[in-house]
Parts: C-alpha cells; sequence; structure tokens
C-alpha cells in the first residue's frame, strides 16, 4: 500500500509533464510541420527549403506562414494539425 501511494504522485507528475504547453507551444509546432509538409509538396520541394511561423489563431483555426525561398503562403490549420487550405496573399 505504501508504493502505490508513493507511485501515485510520481505518476500523476509524469501526465502532466505530457499533456501540451499551457501556451500551445507544442499545438503551434505541429501545426508549422504540417504547413511546411503541404506547401513542400505544392511546390515541389523539400521540406528542408521551407520555413513555417505560426502566426495566430481564430476561432480554433490558425494561421500559419510558410515561405520556400522568396514566395509566401499561408495556411489554415486545425488543432488536428490537418491543413484546411493555403493561399497565396502575395500574388
Amino acid at each position: 500500500m505504501l508504493r502505490l501511494l508513493i507511485l501515485c504522485p510520481v505518476l500523476l507528475a509524469a501526465c502532466a509533464a505530457a499533456e501540451k504547453a499551457p501556451d500551445g507551444g507544442d499545438l503551434h509546432v505541429r501545426q508549422e510541420a504540417a504547413c511546411t509538409a503541404t506547401i513542400a509538396a505544392h511546390v515541389g520541394r523539400p521540406q528542408i527549403e521551407v520555413t513555417s511561423h505560426w502566426l495566430s489563431e481564430t476561432g480554433g483555426i490558425a494561421k500559419v506562414e510558410a515561405i520556400d525561398g522568396s514566395r509566401r503562403h499561408l495556411c489554415d490549420v486545425d488543432a488536428s494539425g490537418r491543413v484546411l487550405g493555403y493561399s497565396h496573399p502575395d500574388a
């Protein structure tokens, strides 16, 4: 019984650490990665040549900017990391 009492706080701490950061950091990283992959496939370039930056969130949909070379793209990404669409704002 004593082992169980000692183990419970350890397990609770591990579960709390596994949750995403309260500032959405983990979610932002997943959304950026999804945008990077989508735009790389769109332009036919390796993902390493596309950089993405999380910009904002409205109504559960994130706006992520992706740049490949000198071209700019904006992705709409949901909380599951799925790209709903993208645009070319400078075109």
